[in-house]
């Protein structure tokens, strides 16, 4: 056979055999699972779990509701799918249903988040590795969580920014994670950065001294403030810097930084730039809707007048003239609402008082809520309302801070407000207040330079009822007894090393419901002196009664039994008068106005007290006239976010005896709450190194008290001026500057610390001085 033929019949056979192969019938192999066209309405016949290897299968279904024989549904998937994930072990869910000889099947496969191997730090000297370790929030054999630990670069760098490393830098190995589960953190400290200096650029109104007060930020000072930058706390206070400028009405202020760093960048100098624009001023100042006064003489009060700059706090000052001027006649719903124009001239602004008056409404009930010891007759003597008269906001407001310095109720508790009734012309006032614990035992010990060393035993109760005696032993032990009635009940035992003291004291504001005030003390007084000791048992007994707001009168009784012993060799004749036992009495009247916001720690208004004290009124050794007028003023320079106040204060002081007092009645000066500077009792005539005293004092101090350290620690700059002598001259006046610090140590409890520095710039002869004073504890 010819090769031509042989290619032709394997050719014929190739093609024979492809017909068989199309033709022919095969064996077909079982059809795959495939996704159902419409899932939805079926019955699940089996669920199957894959790609877990740690976690079992049994807590994945544990999760879902879906399960063999459920029905299956979109949304059930998509609930069962936040419950897996919501384990925080996977990666990746995938839920998809199936079907598998007609039955369908729930598959539900899943990729598990791997373990982390490790979490290292490269670079780290300031902060430790578990300091960091915690900050970036991973620990080695947990699951890598891929968020965390990519954002645990930028805690880690705000970490050390906090810490005054603003350069700090902090990388994250990717890599060497996805390939081998290690999470490495490269870090680049950089240099400490303390701020140096705060200058302020183009404040030409405000001082920069001024502005200053108003910022939290601080820059660095030895053993004070670290100087660490803050950028948050940076903003802050260029906002704070912005709204103190539109408050004195620039309105268009602009307020930005500047960083700038020296060579080695360690020291920083944050410029802040002030672009203050105009200030605004009124031209034109109107009242609408005002029908119930005169609009020309209630303009006339306003702050607010043409030509004037315009202010947030004169517009605040005006809107509550307004307000209160109504709410003195009743109408408490008058509202007030300033609007401002601005003109077509730069700075150039006209306000109007839009006034809606209201109705006129009178008290109704007066209800007092909370009191569960306190009478109620303890706060209604205090409120000053009645019913029936108009409701008078300015006097409730008055109550509530009268109410609120009682010391009976919580700091701030108080609250006096109106409640509406059925008659829309009558209000009840409803006063809520919140006892506070007013029993005090205090046991202690203090040291001044003026004192030495003396203890303090002292047990005080600021709202004690003479007349609640206790009906049963449990009754006076569970300290329910004596309590409520706003009376003041005070034991003082101070034994010390030169000075005894110890006294018991009581107080009705108003005896009998008069208004009349009752006070009486007993005391026992023992000091060494430089040249003798001095001890006086006595007491004394008072009346008070308010004439108007803020005027208080007084008279006041004292008997005492005075023994001048232990006398040196050298003395003044004038010790040598009085030595031995003597007996004195006398009788005081005055006079006080007190117009301060606080009584132990004014910052704002004035408080005057002036007396005449005859003594021998009453019988005794000794007859002479005192007469005395203490002046202080205060005012709040600054007020800072915190409210902590920059307070200047203001003390003047005349005292003057008529005809001849005894040495221990006369007038002394020198050392704490007197001249600083100079020794206690360090000023005035002496004889034999013995202080003499004086019938005339004047007395006049300048302070300015400034928060260096949160609320704890304060600075005081102060000038002490003043005299002392046996007629009135002020031939020999003092004076002494210095600076001091006070301050509370919080584990120590609310004990005071006070270190002054004084030094004299005039002084006599004669004087004593003494350049540092100080107290710690109860003041002397």
């Amino acid at each position: 056979m010819s090769s031509r033929a042989t290619f032709r019949c394997r050719h014929i056979l190739l093609c024979l055999l492809l017909a068989v192969s199309v033709l022919a019938p095969a064996s077909v192999p079982a059809a795959p699972a495939t996704a159902p066209a419409d899932a939805g309405g079926k019955r699940i016949s089996r669920v199957v779990v894959t790609g877990n290897e740690r976690t079992s299968a049994n807590r994945i279904l544990g999760q879902m509701r879906l399960r063999e024989g459920s029905v299956y549904s979109s949304e059930a998937v998509d609930e069962d799918l936040k419950r897996i994930y919501a384990l925080g072990e996977f990666d990746n869910v995938v839920v998809r249903p199936t079907e598998e000889g007609g039955r369908l099947v729930l598959e539900v496969k899943v990729t598990e988040r791997p373990v982390l191997g490790s979490v290292e730090f490269v670079g780290n000297k300031h902060f430790s590795n578990k300091d960091l370790a915690e900050t970036v929030g991973v620990a080695a054999g947990r699951l890598v969580d891929q968020h965390r630990i990519v954002t645990g670069s930028r805690s880690i760098e705000e970490k050390y920014r906090a810490a005054g490393y603003l350069f700090a830098k902090a990388t994250l190995d990717q890599a060497l994670l996805d390939r081998e589960r290690i999470a490495r953190y490269t870090i680049t400290e950089g240099p400490l950065v303390r701020l140096a200096k705060i200058v302020f650029v183009g404040n030409h109104s405000i001082p920069s001294r001024e502005l200053r007060g108003k910022t939290e930020t601080w820059t660095w000072y030895p053993l004070l403030n670290t100087g660490q930058y803050n950028e948050e706390l940076m903003q802050r206070d260029l906002m704070t810097i912005r709204n103190y400028y539109i408050e004195q009405g620039f309105l268009d202020v602009r307020v930005d930084r500047e960083m700038q760093f020296n060579t080695d960048r360690t020291r920083l100098t944050v410029r802040i730039i002030i672009d203050e624009g105009p200030r605004y001023h009124v031209r034109s100042v109107a009242l609408e809707g005002v029908e119930r006064f005169n609009r020309g003489l209630l303009r006339k009060q306003m702050e607010l007048q043409p030509g004037t700059p315009y202010t947030s706090t004169e517009v605040r000052h005006d809107v509550k003239l307004i307000q209160d001027t109504y709410g003195e006649i009743g109408y408490i719903d008058a509202f007030v609402q300033p609007v401002t124009d601005f003109g077509e001239q730069p700075g150039i602004v006209d306000v109007t008082m839009r006034v809606e008056e209201g109705k006129a409404v009178r008290i109704g009930q007066i209800r007092i809520e909370g009191n569960q010891i306190t009478k109620d007759r303890v706060v209604r003597r205090d409120l000053k309302v009645y019913p029936g008269e108009p409701v008078n906001t300015v006097q409730i407001e008055k109550a509530r801070r009268r109410l609120d310095g009682l010391g009976i109720f919580k700091p701030g508790s108080v609250q006096v407000t109106t409640v509406a009734t059925a008659d829309p012309t009558v209000r009840d006032v409803v006063v809520r207040v919140a006892e506070t614990e007013t029993a005090n035992l205090i046991l202690g010990a203090g040291i001044s330079s003026n004192s030495g060393v003396i203890g303090n035993l002292s047990f005080v109760q600021r709202n004690f009822d003479l007349t609640g005696w206790p009906r049963s032993a449990d009754e006076l032990a569970r300290g329910e007894a004596f309590r409520g009635g706003g009376q003041l009940f005070q034991i003082v035992l101070e034994p010390g090393t030169e000075l005894q003291r110890y006294r018991i004291d009581f107080r009705e504001p108003s005896l009998f419901d008069t208004g009349v005030s009752l006070s009486t003390s007993g005391f026992y007084f023992d000091r060494e002196r430089d040249h003798y000791d001095e001890r006086r048992i006595g007491g004394s007994l008072g009346f008070g009664k308010e004439i108007r707001e803020d005027l208080h009168a007084f008279i006041n009784f004292r008997y005492e039994n005075i023994g001048i012993r232990n006398l040196d060799t050298l003395i003044p004749q004038d010790l040598r008068d009085v030595a031995g036992t003597s007996a004195l009495t006398s009788i005081e009247v005055g006079l006080i106005k007190d117009t301060t916001d606080s009584y132990f720690f004014p910052t704002e208004g004035y408080r005057v007290r002036g007396s005449v004290e005859q003594a021998g009124a009453m019988g005794g050794d000794y007859t002479f006239t005192k007469f005395q007028i203490d002046a202080r003023k205060y005012w709040t320079v600054t007020r800072d976010v915190l409210d902590r106040r920059s307070v200047l204060s203001l003390k003047g002081q005349v005292g003057y005896i008529a005809s001849d007092a005894p040495i221990f009645e006369r007038f002394y000066v020198g050392g704490i709450g007197s001249i600083r500077g100079f020794e206690y009792r360090g000023v005035g005539p002496r004889e034999f190194d013995t202080p003499l005293g004086g019938d005339f004092l004047a007395l006049a101090s300048a302070e300015y008290s400034f928060p260096i350290v949160e609320k704890t620690l304060t600075g005081v700059l102060f000038i002490d001026t003043g005299t002392v002598s046996r007629q009135v001259s002020l031939s020999t006046w003092r004076v002494s500057v210095g600076a001091g610090i006070r301050f509370t140590v919080p584990l120590l409890g609310p004990v005071p610390f006070a270190f002054d520095f004084g030094f004299p710039l005039l002084k006599d002869d004669e004087d004593e001085t003494e350049v540092f004073s100080f107290s710690i504890g109860t003041t002397f």
